[in-house]
């Protein structure tokens, strides 16, 4: 699942590729993966691109936003014009897997395929919008120690499973929580409420230190994950720990990665160095 730093790729790129562009139309060919009339967004002008965890909303001179989250295998990939006797990936767009493509008056347009279809696209007024935000925890890029901490000695959870919570924290998901973790030397069975606020606060900077490192790499695609040009991200060969079942522990310790299940998801941590 695309979790804070590749959303914010994509934001970044869009912000950059479609920000000024007015909506032509919308063509949608699954229903389920868009909700509400998007005949309300004919015309409307992109104002800005902004996330929210793990969701990014595109804001519009109409007053509507279009909030899109990417969920399993959701993509969102800008195409400008028909290249000739090109190989790179967009000019397979649309594809089986596309659902939804929004048509820009300049010829370009943005599409959104999604595999599982498991994603999806919300017109939203912006006086409803607040109702989705709600239910999201802070940011973590934005938090400070404090206030992590104060969210860490309220619950018992294992601390894996509080910094994946999107009510505890928004945008954290599984890859980049293995990642800190294991800079932090924590193990992820730990319950949240036992980390002391030295701890805490080790992990809160490695955390940031993994989100800001996803993001600089572009995102991880070790799966179907593409960025909005349709390029695959770097971060997956880069991971500490993340999918390294087996081999050894990067800190030399003398260990190997090992993985287990949590929460139904597969978390890879050293032994070793994660007491």
């Amino acid at each position: 699942m695309p979790e804070l730093p590749e959303v914010e790729t994509i934001r970044l790129q869009l912000s950059q590729l479609i920000s000024g562009l007015k909506i032509k139309d919308i063509q949608i060919f699954q229903r389920k993966s868009f909700t509400g009339d998007e005949k309300l967004l004919i015309g409307a002008n992109i104002s800005g691109l902004r996330r929210f965890a793990k969701m990014l909303v595109m804001d519009t001179d109409k007053g509507l936003l279009l909030a899109v989250h990417l969920k399993m295998t959701g993509q969102l990939i800008y195409k400008k014009f028909k290249l000739q006797n090109s190989n790179n990936k967009k000019e397979n767009l649309p594809n089986k897997y596309t659902r939804v493509i929004i048509n820009f008056t300049d010829g370009s347009g943005l599409f959104f395929n999604d595999v599982r279809r498991f994603g999806w696209m919300r017109v939203v007024k912006k006086r409803d919008f607040e109702e989705i935000i709600n239910k999201l925890g802070p940011d973590p890029t934005r938090i400070n120690s404090g206030d992590f901490y104060k969210i860490l000695k309220l619950s018992k959870k294992p601390i894996k499973l509080l910094l994946m919570d999107q009510e505890k924290l928004g945008g954290v998901g599984n890859i980049y929580v293995c990642e800190a973790l294991f800079e932090a030397g924590l193990n992820p069975k730990i319950p949240a409420n036992q980390l002391t606020e030295e701890a805490s606060e080790r992990l809160l900077v490695r955390l940031k230190k993994s989100l800001r490192k996803g993001i600089k790499w572009g995102g991880a695609s070790d799966n179907n994950y593409l960025d909005a040009y349709g390029e695959q991200g770097e971060m997956q060969e880069h991971f500490l720990v993340y999918g390294r079942e087996g081999e050894k522990c990067l800190n030399n310790c003398g260990s190997m990665v090992k993985k287990i299940r949590m929460g139904g998801r597969g978390t890879y941590f050293c032994s070793k160095c994660q007491k």
